[in-house]
This record gives C-alpha cells, sequence and structure tokens, in this order.
C-alpha cells in the first residue's frame, strides 16, 4: 500500500495506529521507564490510511473492555455491556441523578468525604432501582418514581435536608465543557495499583473512570488528548470523541472507596510525583498545570447522540486535519 507522508516520520496519510503498522515505521519514541516494578517500553507512532483497521500494541489492539455508569451521582457504579449516548451527548444514565442540600450545594464525596462514600448503593432493573445500604438502613428504591423516599432516606442517613435531581439529557457532570466520559487505560489503572500497593479494582472505584481500554501501555491514553486547547479526534466503536485533557483529580482518589477513610499510601502529592515521573513519550501531559491527574477528560460532537457503546469495540485515532467538533 503506497504511502504518502504528510511531514512527519511514519506518517501515512491519515490516522494514527500503533501494532503491525507501528512495527513497520521508522520512527521510535522515548522508553517509558515505570522503574524496578515496571519494565520499560518504547513506542513507535505511524499513520495509516485505512480507518477501519485501528491501532494496537503488540500483538493486542486497543478496545473497550468495561463500562462503568453512575446512576446517582457520588455513588457506587453499574457496571454495563453497551450503553446509549443521551440526547445531551454524555452516556445515558450516567450521573442522571445527584443530592443537593437546602442551600442547592452539592452533596457529594468532595464535600461529604466519608458520609457519602460509605453508602452502598447496590442496582437492578436495567439501572432502575436501587438497593442503599448504610449500617442498618437497607433499603430498595425506584429511581424513576420514589425520589421523595429516597431524599427522606438520605435525610435520616446523613443527618440533613436532601433533594434529589434528576437530568435525564445531559447528566450532572463536574466539567460542563468537557461533560463525555472518562477514558482510561487498564495498564495504567494496573500500575497505578502496583505502585501504591492497592487492589486493581480498589483504584478502579477510586478514579471513577466510565471507560476502561485494553491493549495499550501504562499511561498510553495520555496520547488521546492534545496540547491544552487542541482536543484530539479518535473513535470508539461508532462513537466519535474529542479528548480534551488529562482529568485533574479532587480529594476522592486518597479515600477509601468502600468506608472514606484516608489512605497514606495514595496522596495527591504522592501521586502526582508519580505521573511527573511516568509520563508517555509524546504525550501531552507536561504541558499542562498540575500533575495530580489521570484519565481522559472528553466531550462529544453533537452527532453521536443515538450511537452505542459496546465492550470490545476497538479504540481508533482520528486524522488531526478535520474542523474540531465536527461530527
Amino acid at each position: 500500500m503506497a504511502k504518502k507522508g504528510l511531514g512527519g516520520p511514519g506518517r501515512c496519510n491519515g490516522v494514527t495506529k500503533w501494532g503491525a503498522c507501528r512495527q513497520r515505521s521508522a520512527a521510535a519514541g522515548a522508553g517509558l521507564d515505570l522503574g524496578d516494578r515496571f519494565p520499560a517500553v518504547t513506542v513507535q507512532l505511524a499513520w495509516c490510511e485505512n480507518e477501519e483497521e485501528g491501532f494496537g500494541v503488540g500483538t493486542m489492539a486497543p478496545r473497550l473492555a468495561r463500562i462503568r455508569v453512575f446512576p446517582v451521582k457520588s455513588l457506587d457504579p453499574l457496571e454495563l455491556e453497551s450503553v446509549g449516548i443521551a440526547s445531551g451527548v454524555c452516556l445515558s444514565g450516567d450521573r442522571e441523578f445527584a443530592l443537593f442540600d437546602a442551600a442547592g450545594r452539592a452533596m457529594n464525596a468532595k464535600r461529604l468525604g466519608s458520609s457519602i462514600v460509605s453508602i452502598r448503593a447496590t442496582y437492578s432493573n436495567a439501572g432502575r432501582s436501587v438497593l442503599l445500604e448504610k449500617g442498618p438502613h437497607r433499603v430498595e428504591f425506584d429511581l424513576d418514581g420514589e425520589s421523595a423516599e429516597i431524599e427522606g432516606w438520605f435525610g435520616r442517613v446523613l443527618g440533613r435536608r436532601v433533594s434529589l435531581s434528576r437530568n435525564a439529557v445531559s447528566g450532572h457532570p463536574d466539567d460542563q465543557v468537557a461533560s463525555g466520559p472518562t477514558v482510561a487505560g487498564s495498564a495504567s489503572i494496573a500500575a497505578v495499583a502496583e505502585r501504591f500497593a492497592l487492589p486493581t479494582e480498589e483504584v478502579r472505584r477510586r478514579f471513577r473512570a466510565n471507560l476502561e481500554i485494553e491493549g495499550l501501555q501504562p499511561f498510553e491514553e495520555d496520547l488521546l488528548f492534545g496540547p491544552p486547547g487542541s482536543p484530539r479526534r479518535f473513535r470508539i466503536g461508532e462513537v466519535k470523541f474529542l479528548g480534551t485533557n488529562p482529568c485533574l483529580r479532587c480529594v476522592v482518589p486518597t479515600l477509601d472507596s468502600r468506608d472514606g477513610s484516608v489512605c497514606g499510601r495514595l496522596s495527591a502529592r504522592r501521586f502526582a510525583d508519580f505521573r511527573r515521573r511516568h509520563l508517555f513519550p509524546a504525550a501531552n501531559f507536561a504541558r499542562y498545570t498540575g500533575s495530580y491527574r489521570f484519565a481522559v477528560n472528553t466531550r462529544l460532537p453533537p452527532r453521536q447522540a443515538g450511537r452505542e457503546l459496546r465492550v470490545n469495540d476497538p479504540l481508533v485515532l482520528l486524522p488531526e486535519n478535520r474542523r474540531v467538533g465536527a461530527s
């Protein structure tokens, strides 16, 4: 297949990919050294003409391994095999419900810490029913029809007046600009778990990424965003994304996801130091202020509403020479 150079090594008219095409490329990246616990890896980038080929590392092409939504903001996740894109271009059902106090302030883990982190939520009926548990308080509710009862339950457990807000169109995202799902790599989650001596699932629960990608090197998902102000286009299955920035974290990842206790091993300072020392070659991470960042913030172009993401969907980087925001 004839390749047309686009002004850079290993480029061939369009789509960035790894794997077989990477091996044919003469462009070599720097090694990513994760210290004694992790082997050094080397990345080589290439650009390929056929968008449908996808891209991969070694013998595994990146794919969507997990989908998690959080029906009630700050509570436990619901893991899915597929999820639609709502009309407000967010994952359907993600942060659809949120808790607020009498002054209209969000009642979330950032503010309430262990008071809300220690509440367990188990979903059924495709996420429309929730079993809430804290100590002796254990009741199942219909999210669609029992908002007053849910408010009463939280009021008793938290000791204050609570209102339950619902937004089925666009949810209740923290970032109103990059309001799409967050994306993290399985290898990155494993690297964090190893470094901070935490179970892998505990790392997932603390950082609360919506989409998890297999087939990438540790922190290789940092290639899914560009420098500040320059989103990078990519596609998972039939859904197109704009990767905007590495997600700046709050206090929540430093808390035990089951009881909200502070874990001294994983502090904001130690995590930021870890990320500064383990930057992925060719990524734009260092261009952003502060290193206490993990996972990729995204937004979804308007025409993605109505499409669907499925586990095992391939991940593909798209050409950068199109108008940002286009479908």
